[in-house]
């Protein structure tokens, strides 16, 4: 009996040892400001995204005229060798079979050169797009007090007295009307 009382006694203390350690926690978490942005939302209406679609675009555009160009000269290439195939001994057309296939994989390795380029490009004038966003989060948070920001529309609920939506005050601090941007596209 005596063990038995020595264990929940231990057992009890342990439980006021962890209650006593976490609980200033819980009352600091319930003290937490916390706010949520929809950071990709504010990211398409700030006017450098237009222009940087563009110039992908562009780039996109580029890249596809050297494919199909490429992609015309084996189909070019690809008919003659099916009319002439019969006429050539069979190590020729083994060869130029082997040619062909070469020509093939070279064209699917342009596309993906090619693909990897765009990407890259794309990420390249991106990247500094999405700092400038974070920044904007991170000034609006400081500016509010908050302690903690969560990405929006990942969100299932929100409690609007206990968390602060920023969304239009980063996008005004990136110059952006966003009600205004929003009821526009709305028509």
């Amino acid at each position: 009996m005596t063990f038995l009382k020595q264990s929940v006694t231990g057992a009890g203390a342990s439980l006021l040892l962890v209650l006593a350690l976490f609980a200033p926690r819980a009352v600091e978490a319930q003290n937490l400001k916390v706010g949520y942005a929809n950071a990709e939302l504010v990211l398409v209406y700030v006017p450098e995204y237009k222009s940087i679609g563009e110039k992908v675009q562009r780039q996109m555009q580029s890249s596809q005229e050297i494919l199909q160009a490429k992609a015309d000269d084996f189909q070019e290439a690809y008919d003659k060798f099916e009319k002439q195939a019969d006429l050539l001994p069979p190590d020729k057309r083994q060869e130029r079979a082997n040619e062909l296939n070469a020509a093939y994989q070279d064209l699917q390795r342009l596309q993906a050169q090619k693909e990897g380029e765009v990407s890259e490009y794309e990420a390249g004038l991106m990247n500094p797009l999405i700092e400038k966003v974070q920044k904007a989060v991170d000034a609006v948070a400081v500016e509010q007090g908050l302690d903690l920001v969560l990405k929006s529309p990942g969100i299932l609920y929100v409690n609007p007295d206990k968390i602060v939506d920023i969304t239009n005050l980063v996008a005004a601090k990136l110059g952006v009307d966003l009600e205004k941007e929003l009821s526009a596209n709305a028509k």
